[in-house]
């Protein structure tokens, strides 16, 4: 997409004011939170007027998560210094209740939802509507349909939120946060696990609600995003604001300068050549959930080594699906063939996966990652076989093989010992391909593996790619984010209702003509 890649000349003096030609809705002055041995924040000001959409940028540990959770209520005042008006009065939440029922609401980056609970629970959690001093359950439904029909969710409220993809659970979310009447809407990554159209869908009610003064933080690592819909751009490195712009007089490549602090090309897409025989192979798959409705029908793909193969369509088209099932991961039902380095495979489990060379890079790092344990441990956890001597493991072996794949990866840790929750989001991505270096994975399985996670880690993810592929990996990415996908792959199959519909390579894969393709009846 062409949006944002102009270049005038931007501001080059003092920063200037942070804040539109209105009055503000929200205005912080000095804000500065320290946290042992880290300042967060360092003497941060921000503003945001009704109906103005201000994007809010920055590496992982800019300081963008503790400057939102402080205006949410997540640090409550007296924990940081400096101060907060809201509506021109004295803004000083204790907690996120607090800044809820003052009218700010968060849809975090990190789906919180409670997956037990139905969907029409989840919009209303602690804002139940009573009735005779008891949950008024018919009021309730009526609440979460209403939430649920902004954003034309086919979703029934007594559904639970566990049986729905991420993508929808994320809408839901963003609907529960609706529903409770916010002036400022902050929103961080809400893109994440969307689709293009869904991403769409998302920025048409932003607009509406920009159009009835709502106020929206929009916090995104995807640049065309942040030059589609925002009005400002606010850029943060090492916990202060190095940069305030109005979008349409900022360049793409200008803002990527100040939010790693140095001027870079932009990524290209890898070569096209140089592939060698079949490593993953695919034959007919299908693919039937639980409830026996089928979510991929007649799935042909096949990837090289030294290729990079992409799976995209909207909502519901079965790409998820389909990688988990190939992996030997999804909960449900599997028929096809699979051929690894051109020999039928039975896959009924990760485990057979693993002992193939075959490595998973889940959608959510969470569900591959143990959070308290250490990078050491996460790292190794599918080559253990390798560090055992005797019988018993070794654990300075597996130490050093850690620590060589930290090394080689660049992962940023005080040490392989600390635990894995405690890195930013593009090094605990790195730890994933740690994990499948160290076990000596020839074929790697991706699921929107740069979710969350910002624009410099995502330059060293793509690089670590493009030097797997040369070293002869067969590299397939089911991913929602169309730029990526045209940015990284050299292939990519679309995917419509669990079908495939077609194949894009060359000059033809644009942005433009998969989303053309995955939405075409």
């Amino acid at each position: 997409m062409a949006i944002g890649t102009s270049s005038p000349s931007p501001r080059r003096s003092a920063l200037p004011a942070d804040r539109s030609d209105a009055a503000p809705l929200l205005e912080a002055s000095g804000l500065t939170k320290v946290f042992p041995g880290v300042r967060a924040l360092d003497n941060v000001d921000f503003s945001i007027a009704s109906g103005e959409i201000v994007a809010l940028l920055g590496q992982n540990g800019a300081g963008k998560s503790t400057l939102i959770q402080i205006f949410a209520g997540a640090h409550a005042t007296g924990s940081y210094a400096g101060s907060i008006t809201f509506r021109g009065d004295p803004y000083r939440p204790g907690g996120v209740a607090d800044a809820e029922a003052a009218g700010i609401a968060l849809v975090p980056q990190e789906i919180n939802d409670l997956s037990e609970l139905t969907v029409a629970e989840n919009i209303t959690l602690n804002d139940e509507p009573t009735r005779w001093g008891v949950i008024d359950v018919a009021r309730r439904l009526q609440i979460a349909k209403e939430a649920v029909a902004e954003f034309e969710l086919d979703v029934e409220p007594s559904a639970p939120m566990a049986s729905l993809d991420l993508a929808t659970q994320q809408l839901i979310i963003i609907a529960r946060a609706l529903a409770k009447k916010a002036r400022l809407l902050i929103l961080d990554e809400p893109t994440a696990a969307l689709t293009q159209i869904e991403s769409v869908r998302l920025f048409d009610k932003m607009r509406a609600l920009k159009a009835r003064g709502v106020a929206i933080i929009f916090v995104s690592h995807r640049l065309t995003e942040i030059f589609a819909i925002s009005d400002r751009i606010v850029v943060m490195r090492d916990g202060r604001v190095r940069g305030r712009h109005v979008t349409a007089e900022i360049s793409r490549q200008e803002i990527i300068a100040e939010m790693i602090g140095e001027m870079t090309s932009l990524p290209q897409r890898a070569s096209t050549t140089g592939f060698g025989e079949i490593a993953l192979d695919v034959r007919n798959l299908r693919v039937i959930d639980r409830e026996g409705r089928p979510r991929v029908n007649e799935l042909d793909v096949s990837v090289r080594t030294g290729e990079v193969v992409g799976l995209f369509g909207l909502l519901g088209a079965g790409c998820i699906e389909a990688a988990l099932a190939i992996y030997g991961a999804y909960q449900g039902k599997r028929e096809g063939q699979i051929f690894v380095e051109g020999r039928e495979a039975l896959i009924d489990g990760p485990e057979d996966a693993v002992a193939l060379g075959l490595g998973l890079m889940a959608q959510d790092r969470r569900d591959c990652l143990i959070a308290e344990h250490s990078v050491r441990e996460n790292v190794g956890i599918a080559s253990l076989d390798k560090d055992i001597r005797n019988g018993i493991l070794d654990p300075a072996l597996a130490q050093r093989r850690a620590q060589d794949q930290a090394d080689a990866l660049k992962i940023k840790a005080a040490s392989v010992e600390v635990e894995v929750q405690t890195l930013s989001g593009g090094n605990q991505q790195k730890v994933q391909i740690a994990r499948w270096l160290a076990a000596e994975t020839r074929i790697l399985i991706m699921i929107d593996p740069t979710r969350g996670v910002d624009v410099g880690a995502r330059r060293e993810v793509k690089a670590i790619w493009s030097e797997l592929s040369r070293r002869g990996h067969a590299l397939l990415l089911a991913s929602t984010d169309v730029e990526e996908l045209v940015d990284v792959c050299d292939r990519v199959v679309v995917m419509n209702t669990g079908r495939p519909v077609g194949e894009l390579s060359g000059s033809e894969l644009t942005e433009r003509n998969l989303v053309r393709m995955a939405s075409d009846d």
